[in-house]
């Protein structure tokens, strides 16, 4: 369950993005939006058919229809600079965030994401503003099972909104220079495939942000710079491409002894082979971070979710960057690996 809201949380979450809209707004030369009605609808947010949200009143349920019963959200994206999360919120309608609605819905209606612990999480302030800013604790070399993954798959169970960037890291031309998506990392594959309830996967394309902090950029290294070209694009869902293969592990799992990890849950209870004496879940999570979960079908049906999450993500990048004029003109991509000549 998603932990109930709170004003300290709603003015963090709110005041951090009503300022990335404020200097995106003011100091970009170009700033463009595509296809936010994609999200709101998944989020259940009312709007005026161009992303615009409506006012938040009269409505359903305590004047909120996104407080309605929802499926969890899923939304993989590029990593175009480490000011990605939060400046490329900014894409959301002031109507999100408070003073201009309540707090359960800025709560309920921005993303939940993972952040490192040893990164964000080294301060007891530091921990307090992210845990505020909804950032999952994540640990480094904990693998996909680790409690902050089986946090995520709870949290979409309660129809929240996770946000990953599955790169895992800044992937800019001084650090891949050949370009190209780094490979997507197995986490984002667990997070789906474990939720009892079927989440919306939505890719997002955003651009230019490297523009405002480029890896190269000297003194003073924290500000963010002005005149960059801004564009953020959310896809079409990638959902039907991905249920197939989460019904085919789902029936796995059925088979299995224990709850194996699915809902975020590994069933304890005391079993006795004939060695040792452990626990289902310890036991089955070790297993399967292993890769040999159901004769290592459990592995192919991951690694596949991944590749097909890549694929999408990596084609709403190509039709972008097509359109930026990218390929005409020979310059790095993201989307697409630069082919050598012989």
């Amino acid at each position: 369950m998603a932990r109930p809201a709170t004003f300290a949380s709603a003015l963090t979450l709110s005041t951090i993005a009503l300022a990335s809209k404020t200097f995106l707004r003011l100091t970009t030369k170009k700033y463009e939006v595509n296809g936010l009605p994609i999200l709101l609808d998944a989020l259940r947010i009312p709007h005026d058919g161009k992303g615009k949200g409506k006012a938040v009143e009269g409505l359903e349920k305590d004047g909120d229809t996104s407080q309605l019963s929802r499926r969890g959200i899923v939304t993989v994206c590029n990593h175009n600079s480490v000011c990605d999360d939060p400046m490329m919120w900014s894409l959301m309608p002031l109507s999100t965030y408070f003073p201009f609605a309540t707090p359960s819905h800025t709560c309920r209606n921005s993303r939940w994401t993972l952040g490192a612990s040893d990164i964000m999480f080294t301060k007891p302030l530091h921990s307090k503003f992210f845990n505020l800013g909804q950032v999952i604790e994540t640990h480094r070399g904990g693998g996909i099972f680790q409690p902050a993954v089986d946090r995520a798959v709870k949290l979409l169970q309660d129809g929240s909104w996770i946000h990953i960037f599955p790169e895992g890291r800044v992937n800019q031309e001084p650090t891949n220079p050949d370009g190209g998506l780094f490979r997507f990392k197995w986490g984002i594959g667990r997070i789906i495939m474990d939720s009892k309830v079927m989440p919306e996967i939505i890719p997002i394309w955003i651009s230019g942000f490297d523009q405002i902090l480029d890896e190269r950029r000297g003194w003073p290294r924290p500000i963010p710079r002005p005149g960059a070209k801004i564009s953020i694009t959310v896809g079409q869902p990638l959902t039907s491409q991905i249920e197939p293969l989460v019904k085919a592990w789902r029936a796995l799992a059925d088979k299995e002894v224990g709850t194996v990890g699915v809902g975020g849950d590994w069933k304890q209870e005391q079993i006795k082979d004939t060695d040792t004496l452990g626990h289902v879940g310890d036991v089955q999570k070790e297993i399967r971070s292993k890769g040999a979960l159901s004769d290592g079908r459990e592995k192919e049906v991951r690694i596949k979710i991944t590749e097909l999450l890549q694929q999408g993500v990596s084609d709403l990048g190509r039709e972008v960057e097509a359109k930026e004029g990218r390929f005409e003109k020979g310059l790095w991509s993201q989307s697409t690996k630069r082919v050598k000549s012989e």
